[in-house]
């Protein structure tokens, strides 16, 4: 039997039914208090009260499940919306108190009220399932919006499941891949394997084998079972990426062991295809896996299939093309902009830039940059730099408020070989607050774009970032395609999408903003962002 017998999407439907149940049952845990922690402290310093040292000295009394209880609903009485968060946890699980599904959902509103997004979720939980109140669908979709706006991934996920099913909204498969796509950026396994579906069908979003590759090994390298079958079934038929029978039979392996029937099988057939070799590198590869693991070898190109950059949509080449490879020897093949965002050397720059690249370095400075990691999806990677940062990005410490018409000013190298070698500055303002087929995670600008402006800072009139450079439209394709030119029509990857991967990538950063924030000059913008921003080159 022949291994492309194995179609990758004959189990396409059941498995996006299956996982849709998997989600829905996942995010109806309500969220536990511990979660709260994760918004306590987020000033970068540690009070000398909260040191290693007191803690380890201080020995508090364990409390009794009922002596707890009555701490808590004391101080949720007083009004402390952490508290009433824990009460009404408490409520619901029946800790320390007898279960009162009603009483919990009074508390979780006075703490949804008060703005704790895992407050606004379970509230919206409780009126999904009328657990304590009546059931009502249009409720829970206000109050997981809520939660939604503020980050909180199970909400966005969850979100996603309602459009996708019309569970008290109208059924709308886009709005659904929007915001599987926000649970996804943030590391929610089952939102980025579902996206892997939907790309795989086309279902919401144009139908794109890369990109399904792409979300199916976000959620694999968690430890996704279903994930990892269908990262499989890509590997061994060649879709989306270069078929490769010994990676599939190892993501098939992971998978089985895990109890996946239909892997099981895919790897059984798969298995009677394989040499004695193949097998026994495969189940090497399957047996020293670890989560985050790709099971790709460093600049293996034969593993992998470059995805293409912006298809059709993008300036071609979208950085500038200088030099060719010659005497095998490496040398400078493109240039992109980039920008330090921590004083540890963290810097940001466009996927499209780095990649491919064998060496990237920042020009005029010794050393090679360190690619820690970049997410093609959003066209954007995360560099370390040779040294430390003093002079760093600040970014908009809220980019929810950002409006469509405000002023915004981009700050970068274009065309290095022929303009100015200090760095560009170009103004505009922020046409559309949502990117090409009204992406969220991006907005539309009308400062101009050149080759080169890729990675560049967008930042506000106060000079914190509000978005990255990302790509435009070409004018040629754009007239053949509709008769007409556009005029500016540039997109930038939105302040909200950079926080989220900088947050998720452990990258402490900097927001701007308080009592002594003021808008600047033009002038006084760019003499900043020239101290923080970089022309990096891609060596090959």
């Amino acid at each position: 039997m022949n291994e492309l017998d194995i179609e990758p999407f004959t189990l396409k439907i059941s498995t996006l039914n299956q996982l849709l149940k998997e989600m829905m049952k996942f995010s109806n845990i309500t969220v536990p208090f511990i979660l709260l922690l994760s918004v306590v402290g987020c000033d970068e310093r540690t009070s000398q009260e909260n040191s290693p040292k007191e803690a380890t000295s201080a020995q508090p009394t364990q409390l009794s499940p009922e002596e707890e209880f009555a701490k808590v609903q004391k101080e949720a009485e007083a009004g402390d919306s952490n508290p009433q968060f824990k009460l009404a946890y408490m409520y619901a699980n029946g800790e320390g108190v007898p279960k009162d599904e009603a009483k919990a959902v009074e508390w979780y509103q006075k703490a949804a009220v008060q703005g704790i997004p895992e407050a606004q979720f379970n509230l919206g939980l409780m009126y999904a399932d009328g657990e304590g109140v009546a059931k009502d669908e249009v409720k829970a979709v206000e109050w997981f919006q809520k939660a939604a706006a503020q980050g909180n991934a199970h909400a966005q996920g969850k979100l996603g499941v309602i459009y996708f099913n019309g569970e008290g909204v109208t059924k709308d498969s886009i709005k659904a891949v929007e915001w599987f796509q926000k649970a996804a950026a943030q590391g929610y396994a089952h939102a980025q394997a579902i996206l892997g579906l939907m790309y795989a069908d086309g279902e919401g979003v144009p139908k794109d084998e890369v990109k399904a590759v792409e979300w199916y090994q976000k959620a694999a390298v968690q430890g996704m079972p279903e994930a990892q079958n269908n990262l499989g079934l890509m590997y061994a038929n060649g879709r989306g990426i270069i078929k490769d029978r010994i990676r599939a039979y190892a993501w098939y392996n992971l998978s089985a062991a895990q109890g996946n029937v239909d892997a099981k099988s895919n790897r059984d057939k798969l298995e009677k295809n394989l040499t004695d070799a193949e097998r026994i590198e495969g189940q090497r590869l399957a047996s020293n896996w670890k989560k985050q693991d790709t099971l790709l070898v460093a600049n293996n190109k034969s593993s992998v299939e470059t995805a293409p950059k912006w298809d059709e949509l993008s300036d071609t080449p979208p950085v500038t093309r200088k030099k060719v490879v010659i005497n095998e020897k490496l040398s400078k093949q493109a240039t992109g902009t980039a920008f330090t965002v921590s004083n540890e050397g963290h810097a940001l720059t466009n996927h499209h830039v780095i990649n491919g690249c064998t060496e990237v370095k920042v020009a005029g400075r010794e050393g090679v940059v360190k690619v820690i990691t970049s997410d093609s999806v959003n066209d954007l990677a995360l560099l370390q730099m040779p040294s430390k940062s003093v002079d760093i990005a600040k970014l908009n410490p809220d980019p929810a408020k950002l409006r469509q018409g405000e002023d915004v000013i981009v700050f970068g190298y274009p065309l290095n070989f022929v303009l100015s070698s200090g760095g560009n500055l170009t103004p505009g303002t922020i046409s559309a607050m949502t990117g090409l087929s009204n992406n969220t995670n991006q907005i539309q600008i009308t400062a101009p774009i050149q080759p080169g402006s890729s990675g560049s800072p967008v930042m506000d009139k106060k000079g914190n970032l509000v978005g990255l450079v990302s790509m435009k439209l070409d004018d040629s394709k754009m007239a053949q395609a509709t008769g007409q030119v556009g005029q500016n029509v540039n997109f930038a990857i939105n302040g909200q999408t950079v926080k989220t991967f900088l947050d998720v990538n452990k990258v402490t950063y900097k927001t701007g903003g308080g009592l002594f924030s003021f808008e600047k000059s033009n002038a006084d913008i760019a003499e900043e962002a020239r101290k923080w921003t970089v022309l990096v080159e891609c060596w090959k």
